[in-house]
């Protein structure tokens, strides 16, 4: 059996310089530190290039600089993604195709040419055919997705087969395993012997096993965890190897067609034609209106003029205001935290204020778009139902056992 640990890690544009210094001590430096400790690890990350920007404007290049010579020695496969981590099938193609540009674009000067990612992740493994086609388009070879992608259903898509998308001319996509990856973002498994344990017959299998979580288990939300891969890595079972490495591994392939999902889409969710639940929720108000103010921004933003005064802000706050957090914070799915919705909403507000000359009608809609929002969200807070939401999520859906906080939302 090859483990292919997929890990991705990010901070939004809103984050705190606090936070960011914190998970950056607690996760990104410990990472970097055993992974070349043990050069026999391997790993394929996405780091959002919004995350690269805080680390260099926070004074932590060196931990640029040691990801871009692990990635030279082999032992990291960086992906391609968006910059700012929008949902990419909820945004029209214009920004789905800026934001992932943006993201090559201030990685590759980040990192040099020692990023060159072949595979794409999109945030929060938010799939659509139409997000595939266009990372073809953009030259990527492969995507990452959540298996339930795969026929709506867990424990379905098979371990030995490399799988390609049907109607995309050698586009292949990865579909990464829910249990153990959830194992891993709980805590389930203190240590190698436990993971290995789990994995039980698989591990004589001629197979592979991709797990797909935030990175800022290792360290941050899970204190201690790097220890787990640090052992794994050392002792060589499983053995690691990246995503594009089983390209060469594996011969059988077989076309699919999947489905539009996100890794934290259950099969009930799917069932119901639910794929994007913690950012786009039938019925729920606030989602409803934090869509109204993204569309009027990106609407407004677009119908400026490039040249004119105003409009580069009002495009650099669009750009970071698509981010997925705010409408994962405000789902109740079972994340709620009314500053992030907040913080989110006003870059939108300002996006549009930017915008010189803004008919007084669309300045109105915007101010009482922005006004209902966060009155909505303090609804929510002080009446409780927020906090009953959550309930209902967790008590419907017994395997999330617990909230990850701070820092890889």
């Amino acid at each position: 059996m090859f483990w292919v640990n997929f890990l991705h890690i990010y901070q939004p544009p809103t984050q705190t310089e606090e936070i960011v210094r914190k998970v950056t001590e607690e996760c990104y430096k410990k990472l970097v530190a055993m992974l070349k400790n043990q050069p026999q690890g391997k790993i394929t990350l996405n780091i959002s290039a919004v995350l690269t920007e805080h680390l260099n404007r926070y004074g932590y290049a060196d931990v640029i600089e040691d990801l871009g010579w692990l990635a030279e020695k082999g032992q990291i496969e960086f992906t391609g993604s968006a910059m700012y981590h929008p949902i990419l099938p909820l945004i029209p193609e214009g920004e789905v195709i800026r934001q992932i540009e943006l993201n090559t674009k201030i990685n590759k000067r980040h990192f040099g040419e020692v990023y060159e990612p072949r595979g794409f992740f999109p945030p929060e493994m938010c799939y659509s055919f139409d997000v595939a086609k266009v990372a073809a388009k953009l030259g990527f070879s492969w995507i990452i997705v959540d298996e339930i992608s795969f026929q709506g259903r867990l424990g379905i898509a098979e371990d030995d087969i490399i799988y390609q998308i049907e109607g995309l001319e050698n586009f292949s996509v990865f579909f990464k395993e829910r249990p153990y990856s959830a194992g891993l973002t709980y805590g389930k498994y203190p240590n190698a012997s436990s993971f290995i344990k789990a994995l039980g017959g698989k591990l004589d299998k001629y197979c592979y096993l991709l797990t797909g979580t935030d990175g800022e288990i290792y360290g941050h939300h899970r204190p201690g965890q790097e220890g787990l891969l640090e052992e794994i890595f050392a002792r060589g079972e499983p053995e690691t190897c990246t995503i594009s490495d089983l390209l060469l591994k594996f011969n059988r392939r077989e076309k699919v067609m999947p489905l539009p999902s996100s890794w934290s889409t259950w099969e009930d969710e799917m069932a119901q034609g639910i794929p994007y639940p913690q950012w786009l929720y039938p019925g729920h108000e606030i989602h409803q209106l934090q869509w109204r103010l993204t569309n009027l921004a990106i609407e407004t933003v677009a119908r400026a003029s490039p040249g004119s005064t105003g409009y580069r802000k009002a495009r650099q706050l669009l750009d970071e205001g698509l981010h997925s957090c705010q409408f994962w914070w405000a789902s109740c799915r079972p994340s709620w935290d009314t500053q992030m919705v907040e913080v989110g909403a006003k870059r939108l507000y300002d996006a549009i204020q930017s915008i010189p000359d803004l008919p007084e009608g669309e300045a109105v809609k915007a101010r009482e778009l922005f006004g209902s929002l966060v009155e909505k969200v303090r609804q929510w807070q002080e009446s409780g139902k927020a906090k009953a939401l959550k309930q209902k999520y967790l008590e419907e859906h017994k395997e999330v056992t617990s909230e990850l906080t701070f820092g890889g939302s």
